[in-house]
């Protein structure tokens, strides 16, 4: 008889029986994501010595905070390391970690290995993970993954949407985690830069910070309609970053699926709802219309009543080609078949994928950020901000992420663009709850 592999832990089936019943999806999917691939040779990366906590460190002072109150949700700002919560915890006893990729899994428990734990990373290392580890990490289904004597489980970046399975059962790891925490009776506590919604509702009080005066790296606002050449994606604050030589730089420019940018003729005005501010359609009769309130607006510009419009386009390629002359730097366009072999000192563009193609940058520039934010969902302006967060981290503390825009006082670009972007953000996320729990 083959083995083909150690199927599910015993402890977490009641689990898997739960996440079908409650996504309303197949017991056998859930069951899929639980099991261990293969069966392989046990081979742990033992602890160095004695490790002990760094009682100066931030991250580490606001987790211990919030185990004292049973766990809950921790905002960790993008220049810090939310893999500090993982190393004060590790000290004490086995930690389970959640992470939105294999490839952030595997970087932190190569860093964690470098601060003398031993990890297992799963799906790879199921059998290592099973022997007992100080860190069991992985993508979205390592909350199914073993972890003898368990102390806690973390879920880094709960407000990735990897973290949420596509398939059915449509379940999402944040709430996984939490349900697995209570019934194996320990804290669980879930990282962002920009909590989501459903975290910061379904968390309520149990919330901490993480307070530092350099949370945010510089970040620009440019208003594109500054730019003389009309529909120009070249601000001056783009030529800027690209014209230092030896710099890296990354350029952003989503332009999947249908255009949905249509600016009037006359007085140049981008085409939202008065509404809800969702970017407005055009339908085969010249009607403007809002896909999020399913209203019609009329065949007029909203703003000067002119009924002639043009949708800007040009894409990353075109992008590429404009930027080439001038660019102090090589341009390398990112692509589905793009090798990951960079060099420092060149400019990368791409659509939001290249964020998590680069390593690192010096700068980076969402060219034309208005046809995210005003895409005709509700989550529209937190998915923004989600990658502009992930853009600060890449750049850090020293690095510079500039905004292209046409709407530069919109609440949220106003946030970001303060003096204090943590406190602002804050603000700006009631003022969101709010209009959410409005429509609800």
């Amino acid at each position: 008889m083959s083995v083909s592999g150690l199927g599910v832990v015993p402890d977490v089936v009641a689990l898997t029986a739960w996440v079908a019943r409650t996504w309303w999806g197949p017991w056998r999917a859930v069951l899929s994501s639980a099991s261990a691939p293969r069966v392989r040779q046990r081979i742990v990366h033992s602890r160095i010595g004695e490790i002990k906590p760094d009682a100066s460190d931030v991250v580490a002072m606001a987790t211990y905070r919030l185990m004292e109150h049973g766990g809950g949700l921790l905002t960790v700002p993008p220049t810090q390391s939310a893999l500090n919560v993982v190393n004060a915890l590790a000290v004490r006893a086995p930690v389970l970690v959640v992470c939105p990729t294999q490839r952030m899994a595997s970087m932190g428990a190569a860093a964690l290995r470098r601060k003398g734990f031993s990890t297992a990373v799963v799906p790879d290392e199921w059998d290592n993970a099973l022997g007992g580890v100080d860190v069991v990490i992985g993508a979205r289904s390592a909350v199914f993954a073993p972890c003898p004597r368990l102390s806690a489980i973390v879920v880094i970046d709960e407000h990735d949407e990897s973290l949420i399975d596509e398939r059915s059962p449509t379940w999402d790891a944040t709430s996984v985690a939490r349900k697995r925490a209570q019934q194996a009776g320990v804290p669980v506590i879930a990282t962002s830069s920009v909590p989501s919604a459903e975290s910061i509702a379904g968390f309520s009080d149990m919330t901490d910070d993480v307070e530092v005066d350099s949370g945010w790296p510089r970040i620009s606002i440019a208003n594109l309609d500054d730019i003389p050449v009309g529909h120009s994606l070249l601000s001056s604050e783009m030529m800027q970053s690209i014209s230092h030589k030896g710099s890296t730089t990354i350029c952003v420019l989503n332009t999947k699926g249908k255009a949905r940018l249509i600016v009037c003729k006359s007085c140049k005005a981008v085409q939202r709802c008065k509404g809800c501010e969702a970017l407005l359609t055009q339908d085969s009769l010249g009607q403007l219309l809002c896909e999020r309130c399913s209203e019609e607006r009329g065949g007029v510009c909203v703003e000067c009543g002119r009924s002639a419009f043009t949708v800007p386009r040009g894409g990353v390629s075109m992008l590429r080609s404009q930027l080439q002359v001038s660019s102090a730097n090589p341009i390398i366009e990112i692509t589905a078949d793009s090798e990951d072999k960079w060099t420092k000192g060149n400019v990368f563009i791409g659509t939001e994928a290249v964020l998590y193609r680069v390593a690192f940058a010096d700068c980076i520039v969402f060219a034309d950020i208005d046809r995210d934010l005003g895409a005709p969902r509700l989550s529209a302006p937190r998915e923004v901000l989600a990658l502009v967060a992930r853009a600060c981290r890449t750049v850090g503390a020293t690095g510079h992420v500039v905004i292209q825009t046409r709407q530069p006082d919109h609440p949220l670009m106003k946030a970001l663009g303060s003096a204090n972007v943590s406190e602002s953000l804050r603000q700006w996320s009631e003022t969101d709850l709010d209009q959410r729990r409005a429509l609800m």
